[in-house]
């Protein structure tokens, strides 16, 4: 087959990290796989080196027309058997051209309805979307947003993980056994900083720990929230002992130091950070939320309200100190085992072959 995947960038997102291990994947089964991106990213030399297409558009800003002249003449060129969608602005603008174009058309949802909060430009996806001609969303709170908006036809596909990646990861995480104990304790965060991921909990949470506990803390990616959060770590007085990393290209060396990787999303799809954590055996600290349920349970994790510090607190406390982790976290191991990247890549591969063979449809 021909798939062309349509996504904003390349950067180190869940999203786009799913997207180049299902390409990768695909790749080497031997379909033709091109990516299309608005502007490129990282992930790009990875995807090429694994034999994937990569094509730029170089868009003039978020909303420049062109972008959706240039995936017209994308697709009019390449005639991929199916096009994929991925993030809001690829639904909407690669959604369309799809339909223009006729070709068959498979939208990603990564995230959950609490996430699309009412504006103009979620209702344009939305109502696209009903267009499609499968929504596969990564958690069964996506699968309900679409639903109820009145999606064609649904799949449920969940995030893969790439478990050989990570079983180096437990390799160097069993080396260092020995120095369990030793300070600082190293606390992990990994993920985009906005009000959904909610750093701003653990911030707050760390303030609360016990003086005498020795840590410090990383908290790896970027958002809008990452100037006010520098802000209040100076404030709390933590400058010391919190760094910022930014988007960070190998978090499974980190998980591998880790002694606690932390979580307090709000909002989740298929939480890709917490499962990669998993296959890592880092201990984790989670929000208790849907979509950290359908992955874990309290035997395999410490799980805490979203916005309780305290209680966070005390959970990564009590990872650091007691004996609980390493229990939990080989629970946690062996759950991410039910979910290589291989078995995500071919139920995407019947998705497709399903997809093409159907008869086209328009946009209502």
């Amino acid at each position: 087959m021909k798939i062309l995947y349509c996504i904003p960038t390349l950067e180190y997102g869940g999203a786009e990290r799913q997207l180049a291990y299902v390409a990768t994947a695909l790749a080497r089964r031997g379909h033709e796989v091109h990516v299309a991106c608005a502007r490129g990213g990282p992930l790009g030399e990875q995807l090429i080196s694994a034999g994937v297409r990569l094509h730029t558009l170089h868009p003039h800003g978020n909303h420049d027309p062109r972008l959706i002249v240039r995936l017209v003449r994308l697709l009019a060129t390449l005639r991929p058997d199916v096009v994929q969608t991925n993030l809001t602005q690829m639904d909407i603008v690669g959604g369309a051209a799809a339909l223009f174009t006729r070709t068959p058309w498979v939208l990603r949802e990564s995230s959950a309805g609490a996430m699309y909060p009412p504006s103009w430009k979620y209702s344009v996806r939305r109502l696209l979307g009903r267009a499609a001609r499968v929504v596969v969303s990564n958690s069964t709170g996506g699968d309900a947003y679409w639903r109820t908006a009145g999606a064609r036809e649904r799949r449920v596909v969940p995030n893969g993980v790439t478990l050989a990646e990570h079983d180096l990861s437990l390799g160097a995480r069993g080396h260092d056994a020995s120095h369990a104990g030793e300070s600082p304790r190293l606390i992990l965060f990994a993920g985009r900083m906005d009000d959904a991921k909610n750093a701003r909990a653990l911030i707050d949470a760390l303030a609360l720990l016990p003086p005498a506990l020795d840590f410090a803390a990383l908290l790896c990616g970027d958002g809008p929230r990452r100037l006010a959060l520098e802000a209040l770590v100076d404030e709390l007085g933590l400058a010391s002992r919190v760094a910022f990393a930014g988007y960070v290209a190998d978090l499974s060396s980190l998980m591998a130091r880790a002694d606690v990787l932390v979580s307090l999303s709000r909002i989740e799809g298929c939480p890709n950070v917490v499962l990669e954590a998993m296959a890592s055996g880092c201990p984790l600290v989670v929000s208790d939320i849907p979509a950290h349920r359908e992955v874990l349970d309290d035997s395999c994790a410490w799980l805490v309200p979203p916005d309780d510090a305290a209680a966070a607190a005390s959970a990564i406390a009590a990872a650091l100190i007691t004996g609980d982790a390493a229990p939990r976290a080989r629970v946690a191991r062996a759950r991410a085992a039910q979910w290589p990247v291989e078995t995500t890549a071919l139920a995407y591969e019947a998705i497709y072959r399903d997809t093409r063979r159907q008869p086209a449809t328009t946009a209502h």
